[in-house]
């Protein structure tokens, strides 16, 4: 077996049985422990983290961990496994050469775990590549973080997302197929409620794609068999509607309001908010943009770093997802960046940590992960250098 070390990019075999000597141990079960302890696992999983006060004289048994910390393995809770961060028409014409994807898709995978990510969400690509990962994971055929997986997202034909899902001109058709869209199986329901923003143009949103009556027929299509739906919305008419048909969480969220934050808050909706592909263009800078587009992306990203910091006070769910596959926005390292612009927003760190592991699993759907305590296997874990 194995567990992540992100403190150096890697992950380290371990046997299913062994000790080491920790700097000490974060969890959102056991809290801050900031002084060496003895951590012991058997059967793959933890079964004692014991303080050690004076370890000189009381342990001398192995020390290769004395310097990391033990957390709960990060979540990134929207990915796209398809895209490659780079270009993403290059991408869409790699498409057509399926060894080519499998091969990059299977060395991101590995990149999330070398970067102590247990477990990611994907947001779907219409040829089913990241739905043929996660049960190439599954099966133990690849290695890789656990991945849930919305197969393909549901949109309106001809607007926004085709690469995303295939589309339904509208309610009827999408009645008729149904069953036969769930059948194909699915980890999650992805709903496009809203094009894209615009990077030249403040507050510019891609139009609507559903009614509120459409789109609550949508959700509870996906309800009534159990299964959680996230959705794709900005802007406050976006927003506003996938509050109204009780999406279970909102993706990227650009210019979401105070009162739309408060009414997620009262219905238990998790914002995610995707802020690394705007901050990422700007922290890695290029020559893609005009100058004006670089104003507008200032612009768009102090608005969300403000309004995450209004939902962070509020009490609304967050949980952190980067988008990974978006450009600029690299899989598995780019988490990193995400961590930072939302301690930047003015939410503790412990916080963000927080909701990168037991808030994500609860946003995925697998409160068993995100967790640190006795019990816990030791592959949902990673080891890190500092707090």
């Amino acid at each position: 077996m194995y567990i992540s070390c992100s403190a150096e990019q890697r992950t380290l075999e371990i046997p299913d049985k062994g000790e080491m000597k920790i700097a000490g141990y974060w969890s959102p079960q056991l809290g801050l422990y900031s002084q060496p302890v003895l951590l012991q696992w058997e059967a793959g999983k933890v079964s004692s983290l014991q303080p050690l006060e004076d370890y000189k004289t009381i342990y001398k048994g192995r020390e290769e961990w004395h310097a990391y910390f033990l957390l709960p393995g990060w979540i990134d809770s929207h990915v796209h496994l398809s895209l490659d961060s780079l270009d993403f028409f290059q991408c869409l014409e790699n498409w057509n050469q399926p060894a080519l994807i499998e091969k990059n898709v299977k060395l991101y995978l590995q990149s999330y775990l070398d970067n102590g990510i247990i477990a990611i969400r994907d947001g779907g690509d219409l040829p089913g590549f990241a739905w043929q990962a996660k049960n190439k994971v599954k099966e133990g055929l690849w290695q890789g973080p656990e991945v849930v997986s919305v197969h393909e997202a549901v949109g309106r034909a001809g607007m926004y997302g085709r690469f995303l899902g295939r589309g339904f001109p509208d309610l009827s058709k999408w009645r008729k197929n149904e069953k036969d869209f769930f059948a194909q199986g699915l980890d999650q329901l992805k709903v496009i409620v809203t094009g894209l923003i615009r990077f030249d143009d403040f507050h510019k949103v891609g139009p609507s794609q559903w009614t509120v009556k459409e789109l609550k027929e949508l959700v509870k299509t996906a309800h009534d068999r159990g299964i959680l739906v996230m959705a794709h919305a900005s802007g406050e008419e976006g927003i506003s509607l996938a509050i109204e048909a009780n999406v279970d969480s909102i993706e990227h969220g650009y210019y979401m309001t105070t009162d739309q934050l408060e009414l997620m808050r009262e219905k238990g909706i998790a914002w995610v908010p995707t802020v690394a592909p705007i901050g990422n263009i700007l922290k890695y800078p290029s020559n893609r943009y005009s100058a004006h587009e670089i104003d507008t992306l200032k612009r768009i990203l102090d608005r969300q770093l403000e309004t995450i910091c209004k939902a962070y006070s509020l009490g609304v769910r967050l949980g952190v997802g980067t988008d990974a596959g978006a450009y600029q926005v690299p899989h598995g390292e780019s988490l990193s960046d995400e961590l930072d612009w939302m301690i930047k927003a003015g939410i503790p760190k412990l916080e963000v940590y927080r909701r990168a592991t037991s808030e994500n699993a609860q946003i995925l759907g697998r409160p068993e992960l995100g967790r640190l305590d006795v019990g816990t296997p030791m592959n949902q874990l990673q080891l890190v250098k500092e707090l």
